[in-house]
């Protein structure tokens, strides 16, 4: 593992665009991870140099694309259909001409390069490590970007500071890099770089783990989200609760049945609106004090939606409170995004595109006091003890800060705010989610992170994929970013990936398709999470689909899995004891793969393979994978 500083030097300057701080040659770097007495290494680096590597760069958020992309090719532009929605997944400031060429792979945080020598994979990682040890009461650095250069085989560096004031020997960033020969050695330096103590990264967790005889941590749990949307009211929500465990739906199987921790989630469709932070009465006439406290009599923990950055212009708050929103250089505000709920269309209650919903300036007092006093609220007042706060990337777009500074400066203020609750006033432990995150000046204040867009109920949206919008809700898309964000599990983040569907009504996706992302979510991430209805559950329909869904999860309980990619959209899969490997096959078409490659993922090449979950015809010299699919065998 190599690491380096850099430091800013000369007179004290504000950057009024992203500072680009180091460029760096992919050949150099290399060699200065080879050691002599590596006789593979050497080879393998060798190789590296003479040849085009397939490419994988986490997006600035959790909502960006988090997968590889091939040798040779290039992250597609979206097609600015819904201007809005580029705040999802567009690097935060503004970018110096030179780095805004189509021809460049840009990532964010976290990066690596990997070559594929005669069957065996070699990666070479870059990421930024400056925040890793930052604690409570420190500053965070300025999260980095990279834009690599293919044909020169170089690497800029940036950082998201627009608006930051250098002094000289201020710290601009630190980056680590390493060599990895497969994904265990991927992830095994990935988790000793970001979680070296796992107590400290991620103790908090403890109260929900349903893993607690394994290393690593795991959530479960149901939530309101995917299958009833914003429409939800007491009375549903109450009904799911008084169901969950009496039918014999996932979680009860796997995670109530054997007395583990169960998270309610109660998710958007609560609230007054976007600003307006407490019950809408006219659907939740209890209020959420006595809501938590259903939940929490029948034993779950009570969990919360909340997206605390952004705000509806005609909320109750942003009307008394117009200074706190975010503006650009014109004084107009700055749009967050859309969405139809959250904004009007067009006139006095709507001061943006259609349907634009706002953010807050956070580096105003007031307005983290606000946020202090709702998070105090759910917590203390409601007792809500798993919090999913949501839309957070709303915290770095760029505008005039009443106060100065870069837009990270006060995010990482915000957030530290918002997450000093470990336990509410009773002494019980409280956990938050992260959704739609900046990654890097989030990991420390939120452990727990959605990893990938948002999953659907169907395999992919039509116009959103023409339109190359990569923060599309899909299944498609969260497949690819699970799959590539897998080495970060218990690491960088406990990854939450979205949730399993195992329904047959209102869902397009075949039992095919479900059993690939439930396995896909059980393999590589650490949290499963359902929305399936639990009132209306078809016991012999569904109710058998969950005991095979639930089978093949005690099947793979005490194993380790790793990924490789065979390209952008099929992937190799492999159990670190060698006793199982497999295929999955994102793409619209059958896959052929030859039977030798298939076998070499175990210890010693098998005759036999017996079959666990199979979407595949067997050849005489391989197989034939179904588009849409996993298949995994075991050697006997």
């Amino acid at each position: 593992m190599e690491r380096k500083e850099f430091f800013y030097s000369g007179e004290q300057t504000t950057d009024t665009e992203n500072r680009i701080f180091a460029t760096l040659s992919i050949d150099s770097l290399l060699e200065t991870c080879l050691k002599e007495a590596d006789i593979e290494k050497k080879e393998f680096i060798d190789f590296a140099k003479e040849n085009d590597f397939a490419f994988y760069g986490s997006g600035w958020q959790s909502w960006g694309f988090g997968g590889e992309i091939d040798a040779g090719k290039y992250q597609k532009r979206y097609l600015p259909v819904v201007p809005q929605w580029k705040h999802y997944f567009t690097v935060p400031g503004t970018l110096p001409k030179s780095l805004k060429s189509k021809k460049l792979l840009v990532a964010s945080f976290f990066m690596y390069l990997r070559w594929n020598i005669n069957g065996k994979n070699f990666y070479f990682a870059l990421c930024s490590a400056g925040n890793i040890h930052s604690s409570k009461n420190q500053s965070a650095l300025p999260p980095v970007n990279f834009y690599v250069d293919r044909k020169k085989r170089s690497i800029k560096c940036t950082v998201c500071a627009d608006g930051k004031t250098w002094s000289e020997g201020d710290k601009i960033a630190e980056l680590a890099f390493f060599t990895a020969k497969n994904f265990f050695t991927l992830s095994e330096k990935t988790q000793n770089l970001f979680a070296s103590d796992k107590k400290s990264r991620f103790g908090t967790l403890d109260f929900l783990n349903i893993t607690p005889e394994k290393s690593k941590i795991t959530v479960a749990g149901w939530e309101s989200w995917y299958n009833h949307y914003a429409g939800i009211n007491q009375e549903l929500i109450k009904a799911d609760l008084e169901s969950l465990s009496h039918t014999e739906n996932l979680i009860k199987k796997y995670v109530l049945d054997s007395k583990k921790p169960c998270v309610f989630q109660v998710d958007d469709g609560w609230e007054i609106s976007l600003g307006d932070w407490d019950a809408r009465r006219t659907r939740f006439p209890g209020g959420m004090k006595n809501l938590a406290k259903s939940i929490s009599e029948k034993g779950y923990i009570p969990g919360l939606w909340l997206a605390p950055f952004i705000i509806d212009w005609r909320s109750e708050v942003a009307k008394a409170h117009r200074d706190w929103i975010l503006r650009d250089k014109k004084g107009k505000p700055i749009a967050a995004g859309l969405n139809p709920l959250w904004g009007d269309t067009f006139g006095g209650d709507q001061p943006s595109l259609p349907w634009s919903y706002f953010c807050f300036d956070l580096s105003i007092d007031e307005v983290v006091n606000y946020l202090d006093g709702l998070i105090d609220t759910a917590v203390n007042e409601w007792e809500f003890r798993y919090l999913k706060l949501d839309f957070l990337f709303a915290g770095m777009i760029k505008g005039e800060f009443k106060n100065g500074g870069a837009a990270y400066e006060w995010y990482d203020r915000a957030v530290k705010v918002l997450t000093k609750r470990t336990q509410n006033n009773k002494g019980e432990k409280v956990a938050y989610l992260g959704c739609g995150l900046p990654f890097e000046v989030s990991f420390n204040a939120f452990p727990l992170s959605r990893i990938g867009s948002d999953t659907k109920e169907d395999w992919d949206v039509a116009w959103m994929k023409e339109a190359n919008f990569p923060s599309r809700t899909s299944a498609f898309v969260n497949m690819q970013s699970t799959l590539g964000h897998a080495f970060w599990d218990n690491g960088v983040f406990i990854n939450d990936p979205d949730v399993v569907f195992l329904r047959y009504e209102n869902i397009s996706l075949s039992d095919k398709e479900k059993t690939l992302v439930a396995l896909v979510n059980y393999l590589f991430a650490s949290q499963i999470m359902h929305s399936d209805d639990p009132v209306h559950f078809n016991n012999e329909k569904e109710g058998g689909f969950t005991d095979k869904i639930t089978s093949l999860y005690k099947t793979f309980e005490n194993e380790d899995f790793g990924v490789e990619n065979r390209d952008s959209v099929t992937y190799f899969i492999f159990s670190k004891n060698e006793k199982y490997a497999g295929f999955i096959n994102l793409s619209e078409k059958p896959v052929y793969i030859e039977r030798c490659e298939l076998v070499s993922r175990f210890k010693e090449r098998p005759e036999n393979l017996e079959t666990v979950v199979e979407y595949a015809e067997r050849t005489n010299e391989g197989f034939i994978f179904e588009p849409h699919s996993i298949s995994i065998y075991e050697v006997k």
